[in-house]
């Protein structure tokens, strides 16, 4: 399954059974390049911020080491000093860098600035002796320097893999820890978890804004399903005051308008909004039933799934042209498409006897692939 080896795909599995939960394991790999052995100096700094400066180096080393592209190189490795010293000069001791086994330093400054804190970094290419990257970040506040922190690993992934970590981002997810399902935010690493929902009733199917500021999710918070919307620093609004059941809004890749399911007259139909709740458009109209929409990622096609056939199945609408096409013919019951981040396939879940399991099919030539084959069920599958 070579072409299907190359993406990275990551299936949440509803694994029904505690015996098949343990044999599982789960491997994902890189494109089988080694990591960078990376070096990460203490950042100078004058000596009544140096909490601070612990505190960035706390955050950024670790950041690193988790983005899959770096292992730190430990610093009783080092031939230079743990602080940077250098940080004036055009040129560093790239032969000590390297005895100590990295291929890359990180090295910065941090100073006072106004009532914040200014942090300067340079990244070096030790095996060209190059200056890879000066950045500077100004007026970090004093609590967000772990963020900024992040945000430089994130930086210093992109530069040497083409591909912004991620260790700057959040994750979003139901939780009934509380007695309800509401819905919280943590970091990439799991830290920081808090919860942004406290209305008491269900909450699901939490989506991001391409911009990362606003959440949509279903709740039954004025009793019946209707979908809101969460913006960082601000409180939650209904999308939409129309008296319907509507579930599972997601956003468009690009221009931030929400696709979601509403059963509206007898119908359950797909239809897109812009975030502030106007425009809204009707996407299909039959007497079937439209659920789980999911877009292309240039935000040209949707993709979903429709009874339309007597059986569900998956199709896929050109926003453009507005036709539509069946993309499944096998199987009695197909759900939960989700397009790949390159565009090239949509994985499924399909039901194979009395389980379901996750199939691949490439949206152009119908070309289909099994990803899993077991007794118990795998499903609702998402992508990294």
């Amino acid at each position: 399954m070579t072409r299907v080896a190359q993406l990275a795909l990551v299936a949440w599995l509803a694994l029904c059974g505690s015996s098949f939960a343990q044999d599982l394991e789960v491997n994902v790999r890189g494109s089988g390049g080694r990591a960078y052995q990376v070096a990460v100096q203490q950042f100078a700094h004058p000596g009544e911020i140096g909490l601070a400066a612990d505190r960035v180096h706390g955050e950024l080393a670790p950041a690193l080491a988790s983005s899959a592209s770096f292992d730190l190189v430990p610093s009783r490795a080092f031939l230079e000093p743990e602080r940077t010293t250098d940080f004036a000069e055009p040129m560093i001791p790239c032969d000590n860098w390297r005895a100590s086994g990295a291929d890359v330093l990180v090295q910065g400054r941090i100073e006072l600035q106004g009532t914040g804190v200014r942090i300067h970094y340079r990244v070096w290419d030790l095996g060209r002796c190059r200056l890879q990257g000066d950045t500077t970040y100004l007026d970090a506040k004093p609590q967000d320097l772990w963020l900024a922190a992040r945000k430089i690993a994130d930086e210093v992934v992109y530069r040497f893999s083409g591909r912004r970590g991620v260790s700057s981002t959040q994750v979003a997810f139901v939780s009934d820890t509380s007695g309800n399902k509401e819905i919280y935010l943590m970091e990439a690493d799991g830290s920081r978890r808090r919860r942004v929902t406290s209305n008491g009733r269900i909450n699901l199917f939490p989506s991001w804004s391409p911009d990362g500021h606003t959440l949509v999710y279903t709740s039954y918070r004025a009793g019946s399903s209707d979908l809101w919307t969460l913006t960082r620093g601000r409180s939650g609004r209904r999308l939409l005051e129309i008296p319907a059941e509507k579930y599972r809004g997601v956003f468009g890749p690009q221009d931030g308008q929400i696709t979601f399911v509403m059963s509206r007259g007898g119908n359950t139909d797909l239809y897109i909004t812009r975030a502030d709740g106007r425009g809204l458009r009707r996407v299909t109209n039959g007497r079937s039933i439209e659920v789980s929409p999911t877009w292309s990622p240039d935000g040209r096609r949707l993709v979903f799934a429709s009874d339309r056939s007597g059986s569900q199945q998956i199709y896929v609408k050109d926003m453009e042209s507005g036709k539509v096409r069946r993309l499944t013919y096998r199987g009695t019951y197909n759900a939960s498409p989700a397009w790949s981040p390159t565009g090239e396939w949509v994985v499924y879940t399909a039901r194979t006897g009395a389980s379901f399991d996750l199939y691949l099919i490439d949206p152009e030539t119908g070309y289909t692939t099994q990803l899993t084959d077991h007794p118990r069920s795998e499903e609702d599958p998402a992508w990294s």
